[in-house]
């Protein structure tokens, strides 16, 4: 079904979309009126609170005709910056010249729940980010609001969001932490007792790190999400269910490493 395009000054535009949990036929029929109103706009891609639906979706038609379709989208990693000419479906006839990352990683699922991941450069790359910047409740104009610049004299406030916000540079450092821990409890299988006390202990000051860092996490998105004029409440389920995520991974990791390394 086609349904029409939010635009200008349409305040729905800054509901944040929560994250899908559930991959239903539900999720599929949002999918379907992604693509039939993209065919009917003749547009690129489009993210589902673009047309008032807030869903973590974005379906992108590619060159061939076929689509992509990305769920709980979230850029792990990105490299670079390029000056990107763009235009906005929600302002519509305006092209102002943005900011972006010019290489990111993006960790996704599709329709059926699996779990995917794409590196992504140049214009699509830009397209992805400002696909994202739809879901975290922001539109172009934030870009501006970051570069000191305006729509115009009677654009409305939206909510201060980037594509990556600081939450998501305490779980990168999580991450290459238990990366690290890991790697420690395979080398301990080789090497001597000497040395896997000393594996130990980096695995006990790691576990340490990781444990401030959760916290400092909780705090910063906490903070984040409260600068943020709406759906609270999904921005706070989503950083209590990633900070129990990644405790219970750390605890698992740090137990393995008492049997295995503890000498």
């Amino acid at each position: 079904m086609v349904r029409d395009i939010v635009t200008s000054p349409d305040k729905r535009i800054n509901i944040i979309s929560p994250d899908l949990r559930l991959f239903d036929d539900d999720l599929h029929s949002v999918i379907q009126d992604l693509k039939d109103t993209i065919d009917e706009h003749n547009t690129d891609a489009l993210a589902s609170i673009q047309i008032a639906i807030p869903m973590s979706i974005i379906v992108i038609k590619e060159k061939d005709g076929t689509f992509t379709e990305i769920i709980n989208p979230r850029i792990i990693g990105k490299k670079g910056s390029i000056i990107s000419e763009e235009s906005s479906l929600y302002y519509p006839n305006t092209t102002h010249k943005v900011k972006r990352y010019n290489e990111i990683k993006l960790i996704y699922q599709d329709k059926e729940a699996k779990q995917k991941s794409l590196d992504a450069k140049g214009e699509r790359a830009i397209l992805l980010q400002r696909k994202i910047d739809y879901i975290f409740g922001a539109t172009i104009e934030n870009r501006l609001q970051e570069q000191g610049e305006k729509i115009s004299n009677n654009s409305t406030k939206s909510c201060d969001i980037t594509t990556v916000s600081k939450r998501d540079y305490f779980i990168s450092f999580i991450q290459k932490i238990l990366f690290f821990i890991i790697l420690a409890n395979i080398i301990g299988f080789f090497v001597s007792d000497a040395t896997q006390s000393s594996l130990y202990t980096f695995a006990k000051y790691g576990t340490a790190t990781i444990i401030l860092l959760l916290i400092g996490y909780f705090f910063v998105a906490n903070y984040e999400s409260k600068q943020q004029n709406s759906c609270t409440s999904c921005q706070m389920g989503n950083i209590v269910g990633t900070t129990i995520k990644y405790t219970f991974i750390t605890g698992v990791v740090f137990l393995v490493s008492m049997f295995l390394l503890k000498v």
